[in-house]
């Protein structure tokens, strides 16, 4: 069996999981090829990104933001598609139907490295992924069903975004989605997707990975506390810095929180880490690589996940 992993972008350090989905899928056996939106960060990647050689797994379909770039890198795919699929290039210029897709060349960037390629099913990360690989689909005419998982924003936030019927097509076109959570399912199914086609699937953690160790803090030891995620607003940081200096406060227990992670809130929970006073007790250490991660896990004694609704909608 062949999966196409559709992706948004590739690789990305806070979605590990996709480099063990496909990880574990070459493991059983299965092949597998993934085409990515936009390039992503091999900065802090984790190792199965190197050990799988996924980077000659990847067929990126970016469009170059440049336009004299843009037009040189045009060039040749006009000139495959051309001499293989001549009649494709009336639908990928359809300026009409696909408007700003078509007038940026977004299309022929995504169409082009699909062209003449064969798998089984697509398996699409993210529903705004999947919404755009319908284009791809519908005009290469492929007929491999399609897998959706959704992961957060994408059942959340962009309802509040876009209209009602943003998912519409995708409702009818994919076989089956991935749900993060029973209250994701409830919420897909309150916005019109069938019940019966949506499982709740966790993202999960190989056990093995992570060795046991019992966590029980030696006299006159500091309680070591870790927190992981994304510097954004629904990972809730802001609400950990003013609980831990809560605890400061009313707490004589010596303390400290290592926060590993990064993001576009980074100057804001640096700013309060300062206001609340909390420098001596909060260390942030950047992105690390997942086996890093695990590594440093060993020292701690709690590990705190916050979670919340952004503003915007956004939640898990």
């Amino acid at each position: 069996m062949k999966i196409a992993f559709i992706v948004d972008r590739f690789p990305v350090v806070s979605e590990t999981f996709v480099i063990n989905q496909v990880a574990d899928l070459m493991d059983r056996g299965i092949e597998v090829e993934i085409y990515s939106f936009h390039k992503g960060d091999k900065e802090n990647i984790s190792q199965r990104y190197h050990t799988y050689n996924m980077a000659e797994l990847v067929h990126y379909l970016d469009t170059p933001k440049n336009i004299v770039t843009r037009l040189r890198s045009a060039i040749p795919k006009i000139a495959h598609v051309f001499v293989t699929h001549p009649l494709l290039l009336f639908k990928i210029f359809n300026i009409r139907r696909y408007r700003r897709k078509a007038l940026s060349l977004s299309l022929l960037f995504w169409i082009e490295p699909f062209l003449d390629k064969k798998f089984d099913l697509a398996h699409c990360h993210f529903g705004t992924v999947a919404n755009n690989y319908l284009s791809i689909k519908k005009i290469l005419g492929l007929r491999q069903k399609i897998v959706t998982t959704f992961y957060g924003y994408d059942a959340s936030r962009i309802f509040n975004e876009n209209r009602s019927d943003y998912y519409a097509e995708l409702k009818e076109e994919s076989t089956l989605f991935f749900a993060m959570s029973h209250n994701m399912k409830e919420r897909l199914v309150a916005q019109g997707f069938e019940k019966n086609k949506i499982k709740v699937l966790p993202v999960s953690i190989d056990l093995q990975s992570y060795p046991y160790k019992e966590r029980t803090p030696h006299d006159g030891e500091p309680v070591n506390i870790i927190s992981v995620g994304r510097f954004v607003e629904k990972k809730g940081f802001d609400d950990l810095l003013r609980a831990l200096a809560i605890v400061k406060e009313k707490s004589k227990k010596a303390f400290k929180c290592y926060i590993i992670g990064d993001g576009v809130m980074k100057d804001e929970l640096f700013a309060l880490t300062d206001q609340l006073k909390l420098k001596d007790i909060v260390e942030y250490k950047g992105f690390m690589n997942m086996e890093a991660i695990i590594t440093f896990f060993m020292g701690m004694h709690v590990f705190v996940q916050p979670s919340k609704t952004a503003r915007n909608g956004d939640m898990e």
